[in-house]
């Protein structure tokens, strides 16, 4: 790795969301001697990193960058990122509550960002609602299906360049409103969702108030007066070619949501992989940077092989709480063969940040998922899903070559009926000696994850232990 290259940072979730990539950012923006350009380069307002002061205080990142609470960092949302101007707004207000002094006016917008708006919101959720028992966990924020439209040509979007230009945003507004109500319409007399659903009739009702373009334009007006920089990805470009300043790249949901190689229909719609951040790298070197919990977590439905519902109860969750459209927090013992499925996905690792195994500390006796084991009399198509062993066990996921959805919908199913092989590992009493670093049963732990994952010791870059930066170490 070149001196040049160790400035510049990828970081992504090697789970399936939820591994702490806002803490690491925030640490990792602080060890720095120069300011530091945080880049978040796929995702919306549905991310939620949550990053915790040393004083207990703390804030959900959503849009932000996650270094934004250390002075003079700086926010890029890139092309790939998709903007809720409002819910922007919303979240530096709370950033000045906490006393960040104008967050916005260190924040650089692409002008190419897909608009996602209120009615995005209400379609999503109408046809989430429609799926009944079978819901796909969406969040029930707009993103998924403001993506999809900016896919389909057939129809409308909204770009943050529109915001531009007053008189045509509202008639573009407008414009879209009526496009989304005649959907919603559609799915509830397709679907014969009975007319007096309430939660639909709700949704319908709030879809079709007229005043939602004026009111829209004179919240997006505020957003543009808010000191933000709009950009057409120059700054990124000089960022990058500047051999003094810092970037890391801050990816959103996990590798194991990705559009393509995820577990379908269980995925978020765009790239979790560090694909769109080697595209905006456009060649230049990085480390790569993969983030694990040290255990598996899903918030909402989808395969969990290694769940455990006891663990669901005794590892509760302070932020990532049961909301109306993700459902529950579900956790489990830590996945190696997931987690190897997702270093395939992302074509490798420089380095693992491991974060919360704190919260492993005083369970008792462990355990760690290494293999799989179908259920059922298995299938003729397994092995061209997962690599088998001798004794039949699953010890590997296959990457597909050419992926597609009736592929990755044929794995969701074949790992709804595995069960995980599991490894018992000694207790963990303590995860921290007297000198802050890792006691002996920590590292075994440790050593046994890096094993099963096929990673050096040196490849281990940081190992978080509490909520704060303090609680990070660098080995």
């Amino acid at each position: 790795m070149t001196e040049h290259s160790t400035r510049i940072a990828v970081v992504a979730g090697l789970g399936l969301g939820d591994e702490g990539k806002g803490s690491f950012v925030d640490a990792w923006v602080r060890r720095s001697a120069r300011p530091t350009l945080v880049v978040r380069y796929n995702g919306g307002p549905q991310a939620a990193h949550h990053v915790v002061l040393a004083d207990g205080r703390s804030h959900c990142f959503a849009q932000l960058g996650s270094g934004m609470l250390v002075p003079n960092t700086a926010t890029l949302l890139s092309s790939f990122m998709l903007i809720e101007p409002l819910a922007l707004l919303r979240e530096a207000g709370h950033l000045e509550e906490l006393g960040v002094s104008q967050p916005l006016a260190r924040t650089i917008v692409s002008r190419r960002s897909v608009l996602v708006t209120p009615f995005h919101k209400l379609v999503g959720r109408l046809r989430e609602l429609s799926r009944g028992s079978a819901r796909h966990g969406s969040c029930g924020l707009g993103v998924g299906q403001a993506w999809l439209d900016s896919q389909n040509p057939s129809v409308p979007s909204l770009y943050i360049e529109d915001l531009t230009d007053p008189v045509q945003l509202r008639q573009k507004l407008r414009f879209l409103q009526l496009v989304k109500l005649d959907q919603a319409e559609q799915i509830v007399d397709g679907l014969r969702l009975p007319t007096e659903h309430t939660e639909s009739r709700l949704i319908l009702d709030e879809l079709g108030q007229r005043d939602w373009p004026t009111r829209l334009a004179i919240g997006y007006a505020r957003f543009l007066d808010s000191g933000i920089t709009l950009d057409d990805d120059s700054q990124l470009q000089r960022a990058l070619e500047d051999p003094q300043q810092p970037v890391i790249f801050e990816g959103a949901q996990g590798t194991l949501l990705d559009a393509v190689h995820g577990f379908f229909p269980f995925v978020t719609p765009s790239r979790t992989s560090f694909a769109n951040a080697l595209s905006l790298l456009n060649g230049r070197p990085a480390q790569r940077l993969g983030l694990l919990r040290a255990y598996a977590t899903r918030h909402g439905p989808g395969p969990l092989v290694s769940e455990e519902h006891s663990l669901t109860a005794r590892l509760d969750e302070q932020h990532n709480v049961t909301n109306p459209w993700q459902g529950p927090m579900r956790v489990g013992w830590f996945d190696a063969v997931a987690a190897r499925y997702a270093m395939r996905i992302v074509g490798g690792i420089d380095g693992l940040a491991l974060t919360c195994l704190d919260r492993l500390q005083g369970l008792g006796p462990l355990q760690l998922c290494h293999a799989y084991r179908y259920v059922d009399e298995a299938p003729t198509d397994l092995a061209e899903y997962f690599v088998v062993a001798s004794d039949g066990s699953l010890i590997d996921m296959k990457l597909a070559e050419q992926p597609s959805l009736h592929r990755q919908k044929r794995l969701s199913e074949l790992l709804s009926r595995c069960q995980p092989v599991l490894r018992p590992l000694p207790a963990i009493e303590s995860v921290r000696g007297d000198d802050g670093t890792p006691t002996a049963q920590a590292e075994d732990y440790l050593t046994n994850l890096l094993c099963e994952l096929r990673l050096q010791p040196e490849q281990l870059r940081c190992i978080s232990m509490g909520n704060t930066a303090t609680d990070k170490v660098w080995p």
